[in-house]
């Protein structure tokens, strides 16, 4: 009876360690096959870069927007020298064409307060951020 008591003890037990050292096993893979598909999907971005460079036409489908839909290539755009208009409002987030002095301050002075250089903001952005408001008011001619 020790045996069989001894036996159905072990058992137990190395089926436990067999089940935990193949969870651990798999957790394991894990990095491997993450490290296996970015190696991949560089090699065909060179590999697409060499057939491009080589002459070869090479069509691939357009993917606008499919990750981050609201990001378009007009917002990734630097800033215009002088400044315009569309840009001021664009950068003071206003979607009035002729928008109210009292509209453009309200604005300024949330952005302004959210990204203000004493509270950690940009120097630049503060910078560009006034200069908005003074090519919407008027005081800057564009």
């Amino acid at each position: 009876l020790k045996d069989f008591m001894a036996f159905g003890f072990n058992s137990q037990f190395s089926h436990n360690t067999a089940t935990a050292t193949m969870d651990q096993s798999h957790s394991s893979m894990l990095p491997l096959i993450l490290g296996g598909l970015g190696v991949a999907a560089l090699g065909t971005r060179q590999g697409l870069r060499v057939l491009r460079q080589s002459g070869v036409k090479v069509d691939l489908p357009k993917f606008s927007g499919f990750a981050f839909p609201s990001f378009k290539r007009d917002s990734l755009q630097g800033f215009e020298s002088p400044m315009t208009r569309v840009e001021a409002r664009h950068i003071l987030n206003i979607r009035q064409l002729n928008p109210t002095k009292d509209t453009i301050r309200d604005s300024h002075r949330k952005l302004l307060v959210a990204n203000h250089p004493d509270k950690g903001g940009s120097t630049y952005l503060a910078t560009k951020i006034n200069e908005a408001k003074e090519v919407l008011i008027g005081k800057k001619v564009t």
